[in-house]
């Protein structure tokens, strides 16, 4: 057999054949290896393995990207990876694994010290530990990958650590064993076996002191984190440890390092992160060494915070102070054999003392701070390998380090990953240099200024030290220079203050392909980015996409963002320097090409989503599904609509916003529904497509129509009307006409709506257009309905419902039914209506419309007040409120207050139902809805009735009943004059109709 490739997992996972270093590509395809290789020829499920990469919730593309890192992983072991029933093996004679290399060497060792030879036995652990070269699997767990396969390797090494330092012991080696005993207490300090043994050769050496010390030490931590005694082999120590200890001789004085750069006198904000700081760092010594990492974007203020919470800890490290900047984002990193020397000249070395070896250094530094109180800054490192030689051992000291990004693998550290400033601070920090009067005459600029510095910290301290370098300025001023992007980061530059040459430090370390995503990535407008459209942008499989973007989520350059972390977010001012390197090295017609795939793919999954929302489908599944999508990605798909419009690309504009538009009815997004649809109706115009520019008149109209400004609605249906008479389209004038029907419904035109609709019918139904007719259907209803054509609008409120049922319309069907239990409440059938309502809510609850929900309740509380059960009539018209409110529909409240007035009214609590009627009657004469109107007065008559107050009572009924009259609203004209005639009133009125 030839040479086999060598699996590395004691560590970062990692191969080499013939001492040659192997890729091997992404995180997860590492962890696929690595769970393989944990299982020499036998075989592991598919299922197994998606669990293993995907802990939480595999994506959709799981098994796809499985097979792509298997295909890889078979062209580094050719022959060795095979799958059969479902399962992956590999092959046991194909590769060689460190784990098995350090296992071979323990049980030798194991061997050799059960026969007595313990020289050997030393010897043989001491090969057997080289194999590992940081925790096991380090690179992975730090992504939440293989963490128990981890624990089980790490369980393994600290057993055969535990018997090394059992061999050495037994061969009176206990002075050489303190200070890597100390460590070990340090780095594990619930290791029971560590303790044990660090007291054994304490007492040994004839240190009593320390021993009983340390005894103790292990009492409190096993008691404060377990809850737990010592155990038997650790208290059968505690009678050695009673007699007096010797005296302690002096110390030889030491020097005392204060290394600290100077604080910065205006430090700002970011209290709770110091004061957690202080405290965990300040506390005194515990069994380890405390480590707190500090990770973060260019300029957010790391050093500042690392340096600042380290003069607040001097008083605790009375030993010194040690600090170095390790420029780990520049070309000249600096090696920590380098800085271990500098820190051990400062504590008291030589040069001729000085170790050559990196290794001796480290002993040395460690040696020297194991029985210390010193604090050692350790600023902007690279990774986790140029930190750990350079942390101390002792439990007496702590470390604080800073790396733009997080530093997972530094065991037991307790991390922050520091954000930008919150405006309040961020206007603060402006203030300290520029001026606290300037800022106060000015807060709207201020803000306006650390907001365009995107609150970084250290953009907004070049900002204020511009402005305190020229006093003639304005704040607005210098707020109108930032505002223009082009050159914002120009006057972000002060002398040796400049936030483009931070991010260039990070930028310079980035492979091609990351530039370039990092690139195309400024092109687009949107807040974030999903990971399948950065997919889309960057032309990849959506697996190298991830791992791409995940080179620049490393590189603080972008941010993992959403509820899920699958989203990507760059910061403001990393963008507009994104733009200026795109410029420069992207060619226009690629970048037009990516902004060409990411609309289609906009498009299309927009389209998917949109038809999923109607038929059959809306109330399944994957109607489910897709209301869940554009909840999720409204906010973009907005935002990509508005860069549409801006960059010309007009059918992507109407499309987007016509796939936009169930939903955002479903949920009252007027705000959104109005700005997308008049961007799409222009861009229809500059087109010159009069199709699309009808239809998106008519979907405007019903926007207009939804929020009950009846007059705009009609505006737009009017255009919608004109537009398809010029094309003729019989279709389009149809869809118009069941909308002006619509219209003159909520202007009180009763008999004008069933003009229109009856109109649109047959047009409808000659082009075989279902759907609109079903609606004009249920429009007619609700119009005869009005008129207190009661027979006629049950008989055309059923066909509607049919209609709706027979196009698999759930959300059309319950919205017919709605109107259906509205009639039947009119006719009294009180049961029937009842039901309906009951119904129309489960149904509207299970497609997620929040508006439907809150409109069946409306129905429900009134059916309620007339079978008399006013107490659970309140409750109803409560939840009504809060659906609508949740909607923000300021006319649906007022709804559902005029109905919690009547309830009240029925319950004889009547200061609170003419509080609930004022309130809703307000809001129905601001919008001008004059139906709505009558019935409030309706409502008021009734209750000012109850008061005994006929004349106010016949003041509101009187102009109900002239509203009621011009609407030709024979019921609730009939209810009107009933209640005049026992207001005193004659009860006549204007005619109906």
């Amino acid at each position: 057999m030839g040479v086999r490739i060598l699996v590395r997992i004691l560590g970062p996972v990692e191969a080499e054949l013939a001492g040659e270093p192997v890729p091997l590509g992404p995180p997860k395809q590492r962890a696929v290896l690595a769970v393989l290789a944990l299982r020499p020829g036998r075989p592991t499920a598919v299922a197994d393995l998606v669990d293993a990469l995907w802990p939480a919730a595999p994506p959709r593309s799981a098994l796809k990207n499985l097979q792509l890192y298997v295909h890889q992983l078979r062209k580094l072991l050719p022959g060795g990876l095979s799958f059969g029933t479902g399962a992956y093996r590999l092959d046991a004679g194909a590769y060689r694994l460190d784990a098995d290399e350090f296992d071979a060497r323990v049980t030798v060792a194991r061997r050799l010290a059960a026969g007595g030879d313990l020289a050997a036995a030393r010897d043989a652990y001491h090969d057997a530990l080289l194999w590992w070269r940081g925790p096991a699997l380090a690179d992975l767990v730090g992504r939440g990958l293989l963490c128990g396969e981890a624990a089980a390797l790490d369980q393994g090494r600290l057993r055969a650590i535990g018997e090394s330092v059992e061999t050495v012991l037994r061969l009176g080696g206990h002075e050489d064993l303190l200070p890597r005993l100390a460590r070990l207490v340090a780095d594990h300090p619930l290791h029971e076996r560590f303790r044990e043994q660090q007291v054994r050769a304490l007492q040994a050496a004839g240190r009593h002191a320390e021993a009983v010390a340390a005894y103790r030490d292990a009492e409190r931590v096993l008691a404060d984190d377990l809850g737990v005694p010592p155990g038997p082999a650790l208290r059968a120590l505690a009678p050695g440890l009673r007699r007096p200890a010797a005296a302690t001789p002096a110390r030889v004085s030491r020097p005392v390092p204060a290394e600290l750069p100077a604080d910065v006198p205006d430090f700002t904000g970011r209290h709770e992160q110091v004061a957690d700081a202080v405290a965990f760092l300040g506390r005194p010594p515990a069994a380890a060494m405390r480590i707190w990492a500090l990770s973060g974007t260019a300029g957010v203020g790391k050093s500042c915070l690392a340096v600042h919470v380290a003069h607040r800890l001097r008083p605790h490290f009375p030993d010194g102070q040690l600090h170095v900047g390790l420029h780990g984002q520049g070309a000249h990193r600096v090696d920590p054999a380098d800085v271990l020397a500098r820190f051990l000249r400062a504590l008291g070395m030589t040069d001729q003392q000085l170790p050559v070896e990196l290794d001796e250094r480290i002993r040395c530094y460690r040696s020297r701070l194991a029985d210390r109180r010193v604090l050692v800054v350790l600023d902007d490192a690279a990774d986790e390998q140029q930190v750990r030689p350079l942390l101390p051992g002792g439990p007496g000291c702590a470390a604080v380090v800073t790396s733009r990004m997080p530093l997972a693998g530094l065991a037991g550290a307790r991390t922050l990953h520091l954000d930008v400033l919150d405006r309040e601070q961020a206007v603060e920090l402006l203030a300290a240099a520029a001026g606290p009067a300037r800022v106060a005459a000015e807060p709207a600029a201020a803000g306006a200024i650390v907001e365009l510095c995107g609150r970084l910290p250290l953009a907004v301290r070049v900002a204020s030290a511009r402005l305190a370098t020229r006093g003639h300025w304005s704040l607005n001023r210098f707020a109108d220079r930032l505002a223009d992007g082009r050159r914002r980061l120009d006057e972000l530059r002060v002398g040796d203050l400049d936030v483009r040459a931070s991010f260039q430090l990070s930028y310079d370390s980035l492979e091609p392909a990351a530039r370039r995503a990092f690139h195309l990535l400024a092109l687009l407008d949107q807040p974030t980015v999903p990971g399948w459209l950065a997919a889309a942008l960057l032309d990849a499989d959506p697996t190298d996409a991830e791992d791409t973007l995940d080179q620049l989520v490393d590189a603080q350059l972008l941010q993992l963002t959403g509820a899920d972390q699958d989203r990507y977010h760059t910061h403001d001012l990393l963008r507009v320097y994104a733009a200026e390197q795109a410029a420069v090295a992207e060619q226009a017609g690629d970048r037009a090409a990516a902004l060409d795939r990411v609309f289609a793919a906009w498009v299309a999954a927009a389209e998917r989503s949109a038809a999923a929302l109607t038929g059959a489908a809306g109330a399944g599944r994957f109607g489910a599904e897709a209301r869940r999508w554009f909840a999720r990605e409204q906010t973009d798909v907005v935002a990509a609509l508005g860069q549409a419009h801006r960059t010309g690309r007009w059918e992507v504009t109407w499309r987007l916003a016509r796939a936009l538009t169930m939903f955002l009815a479903e949920r009252s997004q007027w705000s959104a529904w109005q700005v997308t649809h008049e961007l799409a109706q222009d861009a229809a115009y500059r087109a010159g497509n009069a199709d699309v520019a009808a239809d998106l008149a008519e979907r405007l109209g019903d926007l207009y129509r939804d929020r009950g400004r009846f007059d705009r609605a009609e505006t737009y249906f009017r255009r919608s009307l004109e537009l398809a008479e010029t094309i003729g389209s019989p279709v389009r004038r149809a869809y118009a006409l069941r909308g002006l029907g619509d219209a003159r419904w909520g202007h009180g035109d009763a008999e004008g709506a069933v003009g229109r609709y009856v109109e649109a019918l047959p047009l409808f139904e000659a082009a075989g257009e279902h759907q609109g007719s079903s609606h004009a259907l249920r429009g007619l209803s609700v119009a005869y309905r009005g008129l207190g054509r009661l027979d006629e609008a049950l008989d055309v409120a059923r066909r509607s419902v049919g209609a709706f049922r027979a196009l698999g319309d759930r959300s059309g069907e319950t919205y017919a039914r709605r109107t259906l239990g509205g009639i039947h409440l009119d006719l009294g059938h009180l049961d029937e209506a009842e039901e309906c309502f009951l119904h129309c809510h489960a149904d509207f609850a299970r497609l997620g419309d929040r508006l439907g929900m809150a409109a069946a309740l409306l129905g429900l509380g009134m059916t309620q007040v007339d079978q008399g059960r006013h107490d659970e009539a309140r409750e109803t018209y409560h939840r009504c409120r809060e659906t609508f409110a949740e909607v923000a529909d300021p006319l649906g409240e007022a709804y559902a207050r005029r109905g919690l007035g009547d309830a009240l009214t029925g319950s004889g609590r009547l200061d609170e139902a003419q509080a609930e009627l004022a309130a809703a009657l307000a809001v129905f004469v601001a919008h001008a809805d004059l139906r709505w109107e009558a019935y409030a007065r309706t409502s008021l008559g009734a209750l000012f009735l109850a008061r005994g107050e006929p004349a106010t009572a016949r003041e509101h009924l009187d102009r109900a009943l002239a509203i009621f009259g011009r609407m030709g609203a024979r019921l609730w004209s009939a209810r009107a004059r009933e209640l005049l005639a026992r207001a005193g009133g004659d009860g006549a009125g204007p005619p109906p109709g």
